[in-house]
């Protein structure tokens, strides 16, 4: 069985884009999405320019971040190293498009679902080669089996790994001697891309190097990416992005709304079984409103979580054909858990059946944390955003979710006097001062006082610190919280100056959570 790979001899390409419209043409594609298309940079400045031109299209990773994402195994590879896609199975979450360091996925405006190259896949199986291979002018594409020691492409894939130092050196190829004239994309990312670029501009296949400005070829200026470099007016001959395809950022406000409904599910939830565990309080506050109000908030987040879908109807597709690699199938069934108890609770409080309940305190805690904390490690699976890599984001959720269910219980006891002791209302305003200090040290620590890992990371932080969202996290996530917090530590006694405190303290975790989500993926990835 073959398996297949691509090389592009960059030093042939025209940017003729007939690559692009056989690509259209072939697979029927919409107006204004690509399953390939050509980049193009410029530098310098008149009348000493050049233009670089760079085909774009999927890479067929060996370890292809999409398909562990997937979580109805609607991605998979074939036999012959293609990565493939089953349209009729998708649900439209584009969590594929966040794992694609390549930015390689988009969802077709017609059917609703992803989509992607897949070399041609139909071509392919009746021995006939790409359409973008078939109509390039030049010859500059260069398609054929890896695993065929005589092919031109295993050939190149082999002169690339001796560059970096892996296996036997390579026999001459035509014109390819000079170090560092193959390149793959983020080899970084250890995806194992199987396009080989000949001759590549450092700037055009790095997304990060080039300056973007605000020109008419860019099309839809709105979908810029925030995070890319601006252009600087003291050095015009600076590589800059002539032309590129616009892509809308696979996940919005919507997200930042599910961090903040599932917070409050999960963090008042967990603080009323902890309440009732170790102040052995039996009140309304823990029995029965504060994980009713649980329960209202993890609906509000199953609702915002199913209506974001570009399939909704297909959403319990993760349930009947899971793919149990993706941690949005493992957060599905914490969420079914999460309510599952939290239910049961609801009514062994309501009947009185305390025995019951002592039953449910810690199975009601471990499905608070597994449904707080998978969501950090979901975020980390969206591998081409470096801002959402580590351990250390289900961390501070986990700081989020404390202050966030602190602080809906502290307006629920305001808004229904009577339901709760003294006792428990100053513990609780004390809990939620401490998350939030906690919350803050991490925000500090990660955005302020940390170094960057990668290139990628420094422009995500540049566009918190003084970019674009600077204004929201400094005086949404940064001062609301703090005064929160001062307001919190004034008033431990008074009602209505704590469930203001908590509202200002929901106010600042929001802004945060906004801003993680969009400025994680304000970085140009192609």
């Amino acid at each position: 069985m073959p398996n297949y790979g691509f090389a592009i001899d960059l030093r042939k390409c025209i940017g003729c884009h007939a690559c692009t419209i056989a690509c259209k043409a072939e697979h029927q594609i919409p107006i204004g999405v690509n399953r390939c298309w050509v980049k193009t940079v410029e530098k310098g400045s008149f009348p000493n320019t050049r233009r670089f031109f760079f085909p774009v299209l999927c890479n067929q990773c060996d370890d292809a971040p999409c398909i562990t994402i997937c979580p109805t195994r609607a991605l998979f590879k074939r036999r012959d190293g293609i990565v493939d896609l089953h349209s009729d199975v998708c649900i439209g979450c584009r969590a594929c498009m966040v794992a694609c360091p390549y930015d390689q996925l988009f969802i077709d405006p017609n059917t609703h679902t992803a989509e992607k190259c897949n070399f041609c896949a139909n071509r392919v199986e009746n021995e006939l080669l790409p359409s973008c291979v078939s109509v390039c002018p030049t010859e500059c594409r260069i398609f054929g089996d890896l695993d065929d020691p005589t092919s031109e492409v295993a050939r190149i894939a082999k002169a690339e790994a001796t560059e970096r130092g892996e296996g036997a050196p390579a026999k001459s190829l035509r014109g390819v001697g000079a170090p560092g004239l193959i390149k793959v994309r983020k080899p970084e990312k250890g995806t194992q891309p199987k396009v080989f670029y000949i001759g590549a501009e450092e700037s055009a296949i790095q997304p990060e190097i080039a300056a973007r400005p605000f020109i008419y070829k860019e099309g839809q200026v709105l979908l810029r990416p925030l995070g890319s470099p601006e252009p600087d007016p003291d050095r015009p001959d600076e590589a800059r992005v002539d032309y590129d395809t616009p892509h809308a950022k696979p996940w919005g406000v919507d997200m930042a709304i599910y961090l903040l409904t599932k917070g409050i599910a999960t963090g008042t939830m967990l603080l009323c079984a902890l309440v009732a565990y170790f102040f052995n309080d039996r009140s309304a506050l823990t029995m029965t409103v504060g994980p009713f109000v649980s329960l209202a908030f993890l609906l509000i987040t199953t609702s915002v979580l199913v209506a974001d879908l570009e399939r909704p109807e297909r959403f319990y597709y993760m349930l009947i054909r899971p793919n149990w690699r993706s941690w949005m199938v493992w957060g599905t069934w914490f969420l079914i858990a999460h309510g599952a108890i939290t239910t049961l609770w609801i009514a062994a409080g309501w009947f009185g059946a305390t025995g019951v309940i002592a039953w449910l305190v810690w199975p009601a805690v471990i499905a608070s944390l597994l449904t707080t904390c998978y969501t950090g490690f979901l975020f980390a699976q969206g591998l081409a955003r470096d801002l959402w890599q580590g351990p250390q984001s289900a961390f501070d959720l986990l700081a989020q979710a404390v202050a966030e269910g602190a602080a809906a219980l502290l307006i629920t006891a305001a808004l229904v006097p009577g339901i709760g002791s003294a006792r428990v209302t100053s513990a609780l305003a004390v809990i939620l001062i401490g998350a939030m200090v906690l919350h803050l040290s991490f925000l500090v620590f990660e955005n302020l006082l940390a170094p960057s890992p990668t290139r990628h990371h420094e422009l995500a932080v540049s566009a918190i610190r003084r970019g674009p969202f600077a204004r929201l996290f400094w005086g949404g996530a940064i001062v609301i919280s703090i005064v929160s917090i001062a307001v919190g530590a004034v008033a431990t006694t008074v009602p209505f100056a704590l469930a203001l405190a908590a509202v200002l303290a929901l106010a600042g975790s929001f802004a945060w959570e906004y801003v993680w989500v969009e400025a994680g993926q304000s970085v140009p990835l192609s």
